[in-house]
């Protein structure tokens, strides 16, 4: 029995491709949303950048931890330079969510 369409399993649409974007290129989408929002406090829900902001965290924690992580002190260094935070809840918490967007 034909169903009509082609299943294929672990491949990508034609066409279809992910931009990866270095490390650098995300800390100046980074730098690009404190520039429009005035923080560093991106929402779970804020695409792509959101993510790295969460590896970000991840990393930073694995780091401290002793752990193997891609985060180095020098990143860490520029990241804290421009106000982000490590630990987002804290700061959420202490602070009014909707000035946030949250």
């Amino acid at each position: 029995m034909e169903v009509g369409f082609v299943f294929n399993v672990n491949k990508r649409p034609v066409g279809c491709t992910t931009v990866r974007k270095s490390w650098e290129d995300r800390f100046q989408d980074l730098l690009a949303f404190k520039e429009e929002y005035g923080h560093t406090l991106v929402h779970s829900s804020y695409g792509p950048l959101a993510g790295w902001v969460r590896n970000q965290r991840d990393g930073y924690r694995k780091m401290k931890a002793g752990k193997q992580s891609a985060m180095t002190a020098e990143k860490a260094l520029r990241l804290t330079e421009v106000g982000f935070h490590f630990d987002a809840t804290r700061v959420r918490a202490r602070t009014n969510r909707h000035e946030y967007g949250c």
